[in-house]
């Protein structure tokens, strides 16, 4: 497992995570939104739509129900800033960022 994987992990544990795109939706605590590349296009559009300077939006290219180990989750914020920074700073081959 590759150490984005593993800090996502640690952000669920650490209930640092807001899963499901209706709930990110909105939501002001998100600092970054990590979508599924099965996520809907209207939903993708949604995320999009929220993007900031300060909220940035990436996509997994294998299922995020896989690192979450949650059944069709296709869309999660990180809501802590730390996470996020350490999750940006360390992104592989399998994570586009959306500009």
């Amino acid at each position: 497992m590759a150490k984005v994987e593993t800090l996502i992990g640690f952000a669920v544990k650490a209930r640092k995570v807001i899963f499901g795109a209706d709930r990110i939706e909105g939501n002001k605590s998100a600092r970054l939104i990590i979508c599924c590349h099965t996520l809907s296009e209207r939903s993708l559009k949604n995320m999009l739509n929220m993007q900031t300077g300060k909220l940035k939006i990436i996509i997994s290219k294998q299922p995020l129900e896989d690192i979450v180990f949650k059944t069709n989750c296709k869309a999660i914020a990180i809501s802590d800033a730390q996470f996020a920074k350490a999750i940006l700073d360390n992104l592989s081959n399998n994570f586009i960022v959306q500009e």
